[in-house]
């Protein structure tokens, strides 16, 4: 069985459960015995300027311990970046300049965990640690849907007219977006001949992106976004040409490193972490416990970074042992978002990627794999070559 979710059912389906207003007895029963609580997410890890607005209007500094519940949203600034983990173990981590909005964090009777986020902006890593087939976790934009299970990959809203989205492990279904569908159940969508037809493209049009694949939602936010069913029932033409299949634009280097640098916790360490945050912000520490408060904050912190510095080097440490196999000029910029051209004191030359350096050691990733260059031996490093060339 492939492992992956369709998202745009479950979307779909979500109409049918709030709509099904004459439900009988049993029904009912058998809701409220199944009512969801809402489990926080915490912010294990938070650096540059950010801040959370609440559901209810509130806001606070987006830092470490602090807590959010569905409703509420997230804004980071330029250089600004927050790890935030969730009740089942997953991660995820929102870049600079962007905005993120926690649509449902949910946990019913079964133990079974709902998390919808909403990208308005900017990008979202996440690495999702779904222990159930019944858990959810899905990503949406105001054109995109992408649903996950047990995966790593990353949403890009940086542009307001597409969502990219790339995976690097597991799988990823993703489907255009249409709102006005997400209130309506399959039987009023299937009453009117317009949506029905829709709801049927939708399906068509979803695709399932594997390792190191990637797609592109193209679409237009007034047409998608739409509540008007009339011109919802327009959209038909326009859906199949709204998801495509990017060739040669998996994953990047540096989009890697975010994801595998993503910070967890234990479930005492994030305990703790709230703790600390909630008496910070109580106002009632005197000045001692507060500056106790703040060294155990501090520790944390630093707990972390060291932490998140021990992965990069782990992860750099892997790109020399075991590098990509990339075997063309174009497959190094794709990964690398760059190229270097070495020319050496005897006239030769090398075009690649520079990985690292190690002491006096140039290791650079090229078309014939990694080579390691004396530093002493190198004439002139040309940077960012492929600007410079026809690749």
């Amino acid at each position: 069985m492939k492992n992956y979710i369709s998202v745009a059912s479950a979307v779909l389906a979500i109409g049918l459960l709030a709509s099904g207003a004459c439900k009988k007895p049993a029904e009912k029963a058998e809701t409220a015995s199944a009512k969801q609580s809402e489990p926080t997410a915490v912010i294990v890890f938070s650096i540059g300027e950010s801040k959370i607005q609440h559901a209810d209007l509130t806001e606070e500094k987006a830092g470490l311990g602090a807590s959010l519940k569905s409703g509420d949203k997230l804004v980071t600034k330029a250089k600004a970046k927050v790890d935030i983990q969730f009740a089942d173990g997953s991660a995820i981590r929102i870049s600079e300049n962007s905005q993120l909005e926690f649509a449902t964090l949910a946990l019913n009777a079964k133990g079974n965990t709902d998390t919808r986020l909403a990208l308005v902006s900017g990008k979202v890593f996440a690495k999702v640690n779904k222990a159930s087939k019944d858990d959810q976790f899905s990503v949406i934009t105001p054109t995109a849907i992408a649903g996950v299970r047990g995966t790593s990959f990353l949403v890009d809203r940086t542009k307001p007219d597409k969502s990219v989205i790339k995976v690097l492990e597991g799988s990823v279904a993703v489907s255009p977006r249409v709102k006005a569908l997400e209130g309506l159940s399959d039987e009023e969508i299937d009453a009117n001949a317009g949506l029905k037809k829709v709801k049927e493209s939708l399906e068509k049009a979803e695709i399932v992106l594997e390792k190191n694949e990637s797609s592109l939602v193209k679409a237009s936010d007034k047409a998608f976004g739409t509540n008007d069913t009339a011109k919802v029932a327009a959209l038909d033409k326009d859906i199949p040409k709204a998801v495509t299949k990017l060739n040669g634009a998996g994953i990047s280097k540096s989009e890697e490193q975010e994801i595998n640098t993503i910070v967890t916790v234990d479930k005492g360490t994030a305990d703790k972490i709230v703790k600390l945050n909630e008496e910070n912000a109580s106002g009632k520490l005197d000045e001692k416990s507060a500056a106790v408060n703040e060294a155990e904050r501090k520790k944390v912190e630093e707990e972390l970074a060291k932490r998140q510095e021990e992965e990069l080097k782990r992860f750099k440490n892997v790109l020399v042992s075991a590098p990509k196999d990339l075997k063309t000029k174009q497959d190094l910029v794709n990964y690398y978002e760059k190229l270097e051209k070495i020319v050496m004191a005897d006239g030769t030359s090398f075009i690649g990627a520079i990985v690292d350096q190690q002491g006096s050691t140039m290791i650079v990733h090229t078309e014939q794999g990694i080579k390691r260059i004396n530093q002493a031996d190198v004439q002139e490093v040309i940077y960012d070559f492929q600007t410079k060339t026809n690749l």
